[in-house]
């Protein structure tokens, strides 16, 4: 197979591209053309050159030395904070540690008090089951509870064994007549704590009611309930009238 050429004629007026395919070239009185080329100069009165199509790619040359390193460039301006991701899941729970050695026995501590330990358990509930005429410091017949016997039934005065704090309840009743009424008040040393005052209207019937306190109580304090002057209170075996008292807190 030949090689494609392009004659190219350069003259005075014109000139021309043409396509020649040549194995090889020869003009009479030039001689022979080089073998295997498509460039030749002969020795007319033309300048003729034989421009060849080109020809595949060469090899990739070798790498050359590497450059020297560049002038650092200027630090950027720092960029704005991202957003917060989301929180990760909880991790594994490690292994529980070993049980640490007992440590030694703590000193002995001081002495109880014999006196407060005696008197813990403190409470009273005591009814009547008759009436009760004026002026007078309200006693019991029925004693339902009595621990730690601070409370006497036949003075109706309940008397601490130890100081601290005490819950009291009191209850009465009026007669069963028209404008009947009561007034009675849960004392302390002859200091009135608490009162009812019941009246009934102006027809006959009974009135109930109630009332508590708590005091802090010393030693040789003494509390119970006193009907005043002028008024009645009821009671039968149903017993309306009662008196009941427990201790809070000893101090």
């Amino acid at each position: 197979m030949v090689s494609p050429c392009v004659l190219v004629y350069v003259g005075l007026v014109c000139s021309a591209v043409l396509p020649l395919y040549l194995a090889e070239v020869t003009v009479p009185g030039a001689g022979e053309a080089e073998r295997g080329t498509c460039s030749k100069q002969y020795t007319n009165n033309h300048n003729i050159t034989v421009v060849a199509s080109p020809g595949q790619d060469g090899r990739k040359g070798d790498a050359g030395p590497r450059g020297l390193p560049g002038v650092p460039g200027e630090k950027g301006q720092r960029g704005i904070p991202g957003r917060l991701g989301p929180f990760g899941p909880p991790g594994e729970r490690g292994p529980a540690g070993e049980k640490g050695e007992l440590g030694p026995a703590g000193p002995r501590g001081p002495p109880g008090d014999s006196s407060r330990s005696s008197s813990a358990l403190v409470a009273f509930s005591a009814a009547r089951t008759s009436k009760v005429f004026t002026g007078t410091a309200v006693t019991y017949d029925v004693v339902h509870v009595n621990e730690g016997d601070a409370f006497n039934p036949r003075t109706g005065k309940f008397t601490p064994a130890a100081s601290g704090i005490y819950s009291f309840t009191f209850t009465g009743m009026t007669e069963y007549a028209a404008s009947a009424s009561i007034l009675v008040s849960l004392m302390k040393n002859d200091e009135r704590v608490a009162s009812l005052h019941v009246r009934n209207p102006a027809y006959e019937m009974h009135q109930s009611s109630s009332n508590s306190a708590l005091l802090r109580l010393q030693l040789g304090d003494e509390v119970w309930v006193q009907l005043w002057s002028g008024y009645v209170l009821y009671s039968d075996g149903n017993r309306y009238i009662t008196f009941s008292g427990f201790l809070v807190h000893a101090d």
